[in-house]
């Protein structure tokens, strides 16, 4: 069966990370995405970030602010479904590619525009990154131990997050084209929104009653138990018991059967009690190791996990045997990356090929929209194009 994006085409200029990823999530369901990119003196390093979220894309090199350039994209998005670019506003516009050039080549072309602060407000000017985004987002701020400095995520959270807006973004602008009568449409995204978004209801709370929402650690300030423990053998396990049920099979786990019908310990007074049950708990998993404490905590019901490495994921067997990460030929070896999500039944998501080398693509492109060899020698010379592979 054909994957669900097949035919659809996206115009891939983003840069580093979270604009890239927007594209590679549709890719991963059949989209046909044309990495575009600046032609480089010396190959870009083959990095593992690159490797994993520019797979199953075509990679044509072509200097954008060259009138030739803007002209060639211009023939790439007349048929093309979307276009992605996540340079500082104004920067399309100053290469004389602003939506209403783009919109007025191709109707019915979703442009997705990322920036850090977006497109409109006083800070639409500035550059930033994921550590920017999650600064003024609010989540750097609650993350961490109360008596420490703020803690940013220690993955680029706010980018992947983005990312997956981004390719949401399409697909409704896709669909009110294609089956509400709709039209081509811009589609703006600042960095830092999707990680406010993420925020629970801390800003309707302040709202509310002024409360600012502060660090606390690994525990949750609106529940308990929720936090973790570390057991015998040395490892962080991070166990929930969210709702009174949960509570009352793991006060019985753990010897404390007494507990579990108490009305003190219901919540929300329960949160009056989080010390001795951390102590409680605490001391259980620590006079265990972590299969023992894992097997005890499914057999009951606990949600429970333990805190894993990147070598721990490779080897747990629930990782295993879900199939989260897949082998994918590269060259001579195997790249292992996570598998495609989400996971649909009958028409799931594949990975068909690792990131192309930079301008990988650029002959088969340029040659299906038109160009031949001795034209396409030219636009290397001139320094439009890098040095063409096919």
């Amino acid at each position: 069966m054909p994957l669900p994006l097949e035919g659809f085409r996206i115009i891939d200029c983003s840069t580093v990370l979270a604009g890239p990823l927007s594209a590679t999530h549709l890719g991963d369901f059949g989209a046909d995405v044309i990495k575009v990119e600046l032609p480089q003196a010396q190959p870009l390093p083959m990095r593992a970030t690159r490797l994993h979220e520019e797979r199953n894309k075509r990679s044509i090199t072509l200097d954008l602010r060259t009138e030739e350039g803007q002209e060639i994209l211009l023939r790439l998005v007349h048929d093309a479904d979307a276009l992605i670019e996540n340079f500082r506003p104004g920067t399309f516009e100053k290469w004389n590619l602003s939506p209403e050039r783009l919109l007025q080549e191709n109707p019915r072309l979703i442009i997705h525009r990322l920036s850090a602060f977006g497109q409109t407000g006083p800070w639409s000017s500035m550059g930033g990154y994921d550590r920017q985004a999650q600064a003024i987002s609010g989540a750097t701020y609650v993350t961490g131990f109360p008596d420490s400095e703020p803690v940013r995520s220690g993955f680029a959270t706010a980018d992947y997050m983005a990312g997956i807006w981004g390719a949401f973004s399409i697909i409704l602008a896709a669909y009110w084209r294609d089956v509400r009568g709709g039209t081509g449409q811009v589609s703006d995204l600042a960095l830092f929104e999707p990680m406010l978004r993420a925020s629970e209801g801390s800003i309707t709370e302040y709202g509310l009653s002024g409360t600012v929402r502060e660090r606390a650690g690994n525990s949750n300030p609106g529940v308990v138990p929720a936090a973790n423990f570390i057991t015998n053998d040395g490892v962080t396990v991070a166990i929930n018991a969210n709702n009174d049920h949960q509570w009352e099979r793991l006060a019985r786990l753990i010897g404390r059967a007494d507990l579990a019908g108490d009305p003190d310990y219901r919540m929300p007074r329960r949160l009056g009690h989080a010390d001795e049950i951390y102590g409680l708990i605490g001391e259980w998993v620590g006079a265990r190791d972590v299969r023992a404490v894992e097997s005890a905590m499914v057999e009951a019901g606990i949600p429970c996990a333990p805190v894993l490495n990147v070598r721990q994921i490779f080897e747990h067997p629930m990782i295993q045997g879900r199939g989260s990460i897949v082998n994918v030929p590269w060259d001579d070896k195997e790249l292992a990356m996570i598998a495609p999500l989400p996971r649909l039944s009958a028409s799931p998501g594949e990975i068909r090929a690792a990131a192309p080398r930079p301008g990988q693509h650029t002959v088969e492109v340029l040659e299906s929209i038109g160009f031949d060899a001795d034209q396409i020698a030219g636009l290397a010379r001139r320094g439009v194009i890098g040095n063409p592979e096919s």
